[in-house]
């Protein structure tokens, strides 16, 4: 642990050894923060430039702030990445792409996607927000020296969701309600489709209102319909007596992240909260709380006060899980103190529990038979194993993923993630390898652009392409061809074709220096036209 200041197997262990989950699999925490500290390319550098601070880090919310702020800066100071790329307020650099006054929102609204201008080609384009990020990172030095789950990650997760949240803006559609209506949150007849949580109708909001200090945040649609929602824990004290208003771990419609980000933004703006439980990887942690500036709160030890009795009723925990029922104190860290966990769906203390109905399923809200792994978002889900019906499998990973985290291939058919597949800027299109795109571009291109016989290039508008005259020896003929403006322009500008009049020709007879046959051809047009004019 010569580099990473570790007290000892023991933290390592607790930050990233495996966790079992309520389903039975065991599961590695932090793997993407393990990934990131085990690249041994980051580690060289990092040795080389006697600077650790990007292994110095110990939970994800550094990580995102540590790695974002670091290729910024890389960005910054790389001359051969001019041109600035704007996004919520940041700005990147690049050699390929830059923003407009736009500042990335597309004109159409498609708020999965980022408007660009592409240096190349000096024209507007758009592309998914998890690429565009992924580009950007990558140009970087330092994003090349990022391990690819970590730029995966910032990109496909972090920044996609900020992205859709910024463009949501301050939606005069979406209502931020904060109050005491615990069952309004936990009702399906509330909520927008499933929420993923355990606890939906199972009658548990007693506790919030009986046990603890704490309010109902949700945010709801035009049509009245709760879309996210979080417990607002407003007493919360930490290792130092300081005072938080702590968000817990937020659930929205179909586990939508952007959802959630958009409810903690509203809480935010409004001044409702001093913290709240991390979006994505590493929610489920007990300590994965930030600060409203994003800066990492899981060296602090917070607790509230709970009071219970034994047959009070419970609700299912994810951050102050470990309870005292002498100190009427619920912990999110464990401690010697504690004599109850309730990370649990036990009805009481006393360990009473409803009826076992069979296995959840999460993403549908309701029990089965069995249960599947899938995943939705990159995470984890489990699904009923009878109704996969949005869900796709893909071959590569052996793996069922979400249908919106998918995309199948124009070309070949073939499914695959969407974050993996090759995006066409010509066809707009995306496929599994750069083989498959380019044959597809390739037939787009023959179908709806235009070719230019001398470059033997195909070109988007027929206004970039004209005429030549191309001089053919064994037929002794000019045969008009196709050729491209600004390779016209180029041969006249080098003296290497002749111009006469709108037209031009790549070879004149060496002995008049004008084109074979041309004066032939005026004065036969003079005498027609003396003979036409006499007549």
């Amino acid at each position: 642990m010569l580099y990473y200041n570790f007290y000892g197997y023991e933290e390592f262990k607790a930050r990233f050894g495996l966790e079992k989950r309520e389903n039975g699999v065991a599961v590695r925490k932090n793997r993407i923060l393990l990934a990131h500290l085990k690249n041994p390319v980051l580690l060289k550098y990092c040795r080389e430039h006697d600077d650790y601070a990007l292994l110095h880090i110990y939970d994800m919310a550094a990580l995102q702030k540590r790695v974002v702020e670091a290729v910024i800066g890389s960005g910054k100071n790389d001359e051969e990445l001019p041109y600035e790329v704007e996004l919520i307020g940041k700005t990147y650099h690049s050699a390929k792409y830059r923003t407009d006054e736009a500042k990335g929102l597309c004109e159409d609204l498609d708020k999965s996607s980022v408007r660009y201008v592409n240096i190349e080609r000096n024209r507007v384009f758009k592309m998914r927000a998890g690429k565009f990020m992924r580009e950007l990172i990558l140009e970087t030095g330092i994003g090349k020296l990022l391990s690819p789950c970590v730029v995966n990650w910032i990109a496909g997760d972090v920044f996609t969701q900020q992205w859709c949240t910024y463009t949501h803006g301050k939606s005069p559609d979406m209502e931020l309600h904060v109050n005491n209506d615990f069952g309004r949150i936990y009702d399906s007849n509330y909520c927008k489709g499933s929420f993923g949580s355990c606890m939906v109708d199972e009658n548990r909001t007693s506790f919030y209102h009986d046990a603890v200090k704490a309010k109902a945040a949700y945010i709801t649609d035009k049509t009245g319909l709760i879309v996210a929602r979080a417990i607002l824990f407003t007493d919360v004290t930490d290792q130092d007596g300081k005072k938080w208003r702590l968000l817990e771990r937020q659930y929205s419609s179909e586990g939508d992240d952007v959802l959630k980000r958009l409810l903690v933004d509203k809480l935010i703006q409004e001044d409702y909260i001093d913290g709240y439980k991390v979006i994505g990887a590493s929610c489920h942690e007990a300590n994965a709380f930030v600060d409203v500036c994003g800066n990492s709160l899981s060296d602090r030890k917070f607790e509230i006060d709970c009071e219970l009795e034994l047959e009070d009723t419970l609700s299912y925990q994810d951050s102050f899980k470990w309870y005292s029922y002498n100190q009427n104190k619920a912990y999110n860290y464990e401690n010697s103190g504690t004599s109850y966990n309730l990370d649990t769906t036990d009805l009481n203390l006393y360990g009473d529990d409803d009826e076992d109905d069979g296995e959840w399923d999460a993403y549908h809200q309701y029990y089965c038979s069995a249960t599947i792994c899938c995943y939705r978002n990159g995470r984890e889900i489990w699904v009923d194993s009878e109704n996969l019906d949005d869900f796709v499998w893909i071959e590569s990973k052996n793996e069922y993923h979400h249908e919106n985290d998918c995309v199948c291939c124009d070309n070949c058919g073939e499914n695959l993630l969407k974050d993996n597949a090759e995006y066409s800027e010509v066809t707009e299109e995306h496929y599994c390898c750069k083989e498959c795109m380019e044959k597809a571009e390739n037939e787009f291109k023959r179908k709806n652009w235009y070719y230019s016989e001398y470059d033997e290039a195909w070109y988007e508008n027929l206004d970039d392409i004209t005429r030549i005259n191309i001089w053919n020896d064994s037929e002794g003929v000019y045969e008009e061809k196709s050729i491209g403006i600004d390779t016209l322009d180029g041969l006249i500008e080098n003296e290497d074709v002749w111009e006469f009049g709108e037209d031009v020709f790549d070879t004149v007879n060496p002995s008049t220096n004008l084109p074979y046959g041309y004066k032939l051809k005026k004065e036969i047009n003079h005498e027609y036209t003396i003979i036409e004019e006499a007549v």
